[in-house]
């Protein structure tokens, strides 16, 4: 597990805290980005249905089954969240308790991407682009380990390399 150091995250809050432009940046960010998967990913799947395109079942089943498993995982695991651990405050308030690893954000972000790599290059890069935010901001929000980022990106990139790639 990579800890956090409290001092040190406390320390970069407070700076981001105090700098209002920055932390209304963001936090807008934080909330703003996973709507773009959760926009976006409805509406490949709706477009591979109008298309009566059959990587619909890929698209559609992989991500499920990927969520499904992290979800499972998170519960047998059911590890603290590093405000419920260390004496850090989250930059973003949060009540959640425990189900830290991995991040269902970043797993679900992660194989939507290869869903969209999967049906076209530009817009695989694209949500890659979306992942990374969502991936970097998790640990700085003080809500997830970076090893609960780390391991929930490794976990569906294992998935996605295995179902969409192979």
């Amino acid at each position: 597990m990579i800890f956090i150091n409290s001092e040190k995250y406390m320390n970069m809050r407070n700076k981001i805290i105090q700098n209002k432009p920055l932390y209304k940046f963001l936090k807008f960010v934080y909330k703003f980005t996973p709507y773009i998967h959760y926009i976006g990913y409805p509406l490949l799947l709706f477009y591979l249905v109008i298309i009566w395109d059959l990587r619909f079942i890929k698209v559609f089943t992989i991500p499920l089954f990927t969520f499904l498993a992290v979800t499972v995982m998170r519960i047998l695991i059911n590890r603290l969240r590093p405000y419920e651990k260390t004496n850090i405050k989250p930059l973003f308030p949060k009540k959640t308790k425990r189900k830290s690893f991995p991040s269902r954000h970043v797993a679900s972000s992660v194989i939507i991407t290869f869903s969209f790599l999967y049906i076209n290059v530009w817009l695989g890069a694209a949500s890659l682009l979306v992942t990374i935010t969502i991936a970097v901001l998790r640990p700085i929000a003080g809500i997830h380990y970076p090893s609960d980022v780390l391991g929930a990106a490794f976990i569906s990139s294992l998935f996605g390399l295995l179902f969409f790639i192979l």
